[in-house]
């Protein structure tokens, strides 16, 4: 199915379009003239966005005296002044250095040369961890364009961060990788790409593109869901299956069997069938007496625990690494007894310093000694309480002693029940809804996801561009998100209890 629109003039390419048109040729005409029909920015991909923001600033304090191509995003010739006016007064450092060349925009994150006679050298800046092959595309075409427009460019270079950093020394954030070699091999190439994808652009009909591994590598591309449902991949479908290899899912996308209905659950793992089979007959399996044997070794009082981390890429506490995830949020709902009442208690760091201490402290003193700490996903509270008992000796042992009660009802639903309404997915957010009703729902909540709860964090402690009036509303917001979900566990354990005992 061909997206038709009107005779379209050819159109400007910058570095992201051109490295998306290498992906995809077919995301890149929509990007340009059908924008509307890709999906909605997730709060995770919005979290990269900032983090790539807020990164590329601080590399820019390791080149003092820099200036800055402030102009704004459509205004493309006053940056290409302002980079010109920078070069001409002998700027050493310019940043978001912006040049074109045969209809190619580029904006450099660090231009940068030892003195004026110097050659200049560029350095793009990631927030990722590591070196990726995509870097390196966009690396060269910054090259191709930079030399064309400067008498003389030595090197291309990747900051990423450095994992291994630890705060305060942050003069040890970034590793730099010299990657000319590999640009210019990329290089020779760029020149007929930028062509074809000029060609591409001006055409009256986005390309023909069959879907493939290309949709989520190296990004997840923001349209997917418009070829998928052009492509009739219905929901639930064979990529959706348990534990499913992306070779075996293409493969049956291959040969027309992505529809779940015309699977033969022989064919597939002991968990894979269970859902084949399920979507098939439309009806909830539950085997009771497993999920009694699963639930036997539990005591009462069960506490519902669960915790919100927020993870910087710039540390800014002592002892504190890049992307490490902090606990600034914890909820516990209390149950005394089976069908007994619940209570509650909670705890949100609200200030912008060190929240692992307080967070240590609010567990030792809010948490029963006793009886079974219930963590969907254990894993997670179970790592941060560890890393909590490291940390603060005084509190280790209660700690400690809390995570070796840990118990989760996750693998109790993966290997005892299955709806066809989870879609293959097992996280709290796709069995709650499923089991409990809409009603458990996340939908139409303000923080929704994980992600979502750390940008409540960020603006809740005053970070850039938060204000005042919004803190409280953003407050109540995380407190209900992470209620919502210990609640949410006390509901579905109740369930697996009634399961269990209905079938004895």
């Amino acid at each position: 199915m061909s997206t038709k629109t009107k005779k379209k003039p050819a159109r400007r390419l910058s570095k992201s379009k051109f490295v998306l048109g290498l992906q995809c040729e077919k995301a890149l005409y929509l990007t340009v003239h059908s924008p509307e029909l890709a999906g909605e920015v997730s709060d995770g991909q919005q979290m990269i966005f900032d983090n790539g923001h807020l990164v590329g600033t601080e590399a820019q304090k390791r080149f003092p005296g820099g200036v800055v191509v402030d102009a704004a995003y459509d205004e493309t010739d006053k940056a290409l002044q302002q980079t010109q006016d920078a070069i001409a007064q002998g700027a050493l450092a310019i940043f978001e250095a912006t040049f074109q060349h045969e209809g190619v925009l580029v904006k450099i994150d660090v231009l940068h040369r030892k003195s004026v006679k110097a050659a200049w050298q560029i350095k793009e800046v990631k927030s990722s961890t590591s070196v990726k092959d995509v870097y390196l595309q966009d690396a060269a075409i910054q090259l191709w364009v930079a030399r064309a427009n400067l008498s003389k460019v030595d090197t291309v270079s990747i900051m990423v961060i450095n994992n291994q950093c630890v705060y305060p020394k942050l003069d040890e954030l970034f590793n730099t990788t010299d990657v000319t070699i590999e640009a210019e091999a990329i290089m020779k190439d760029v020149p007929r790409l930028v062509k074809h994808f000029q060609k591409v652009l001006g055409e009256e009909e986005a390309p023909e593109t069959e879907i493939s591994p290309h949709c989520k590598d190296p990004y997840p591309c923001a349209f997917q869901d418009h070829c998928w449902v052009a492509k009739k991949v219905p929901k639930p479908s064979a990529f959706d299956l348990p534990n499913i290899r992306s070779v075996k899912a293409w493969k049956l996308y291959g040969e027309g069997k992505v529809d779940l209905k015309k699977l033969d659950p022989e064919d597939f793992t002991d968990l894979q069938a269970r859902m084949i089979e399920a979507t098939i007959s439309g009806k909830r399996f539950i085997d009771a007496k497993g999920i009694a044997k699963e639930l036997k070794g539990w005591k009462y009082p069960l506490s519902f625990l669960d915790f919100e981390t927020i993870s910087f890429p710039i540390p800014r506490y002592d002892g504190t690494r890049p992307f490490q995830h902090l606990p600034f949020q914890f909820s516990c709902h209390i149950q005394g007894k089976p069908k007994g009442k619940v209570e509650h208690v909670e705890y949100l760091h609200l200030t912008n310093t060190d929240p692992r201490e307080a967070v240590a402290k609010a567990l030792v003193d809010l948490v029963p000694k006793e009886g079974s700490v219930v963590a969907y996903w254990k894993s997670v509270e179970g790592g941060v309480l560890k890393n909590l008992a490291e940390l603060f000796p005084k509190y280790a042992k209660d700690l400690l002693a809390i995570r070796d009660r840990l118990v989760d009802p996750q693998p109790i639903f993966r290997s005892h029940v299955l709806d066809p309404e989870f879609h293959g997915s097992f996280s709290l957010k796709d069995v709650a809804p499923a089991i409990l009703g809409e009603d458990a729902s996340y939908t139409d909540m303000e923080v929704a996801d994980g992600s979502a709860a750390q940008a409540g964090y960020m603006l809740l402690i005053g970070l850039p561009g938060s204000k005042a009036a919004e803190r409280e509303k953003v407050r109540q917001d995380l407190i209900d998100y992470c209620t919502k979900d210990t609640l949410g566990m006390v509901r579905l354990v109740e369930w697996l209890y009634k399961s269990a005992s209905s079938q004895k």
